[in-house]
């Protein structure tokens, strides 16, 4: 899935075309922070075999209410997206792509 295709913000922009090593994002709430970081994360997920990827939040619920529905929000905006995931475990948060990769929303 190449990023010129996908709806992109400026901070999506910035993130995904970033060659260093660590990328800090800094915002308010509800800035957008989380939500390019995800498309960015989608979009390696996409574009590298067998990746894996874990987003890792503070408990199951702040989970729920940030990362998790902002992953799905993605996943449910993209025709294309779509078609590269082979199946999404709601149980589990985790999405398996076709190439192998795997995208997982964490939280202890």
């Amino acid at each position: 899935m190449a990023a010129k295709n996908y709806e992109a913000s400026v901070l999506f922009k910035r993130n995904y075309a970033s060659t260093a090593h660590i990328v800090v994002n800094q915002g308010g709430t509800s800035s957008g922070k989380t939500y390019a970081i995800e498309q960015v994360l989608f979009c390696l997920a996409c574009e590298k075999n067998k990746q894996v990827i874990t987003v890792v939040g503070q408990d199951i619920p702040n989970l729920k209410s940030g990362a998790l529905r902002d992953a799905l929000a993605i996943y449910n905006k993209s025709r294309q997206l779509k078609k590269l995931v082979k199946n999404f475990n709601k149980t589990d948060r985790i999405f398996e792509f076709h190439n192998g990769s795997v995208v997982t929303i964490y939280g202890p």
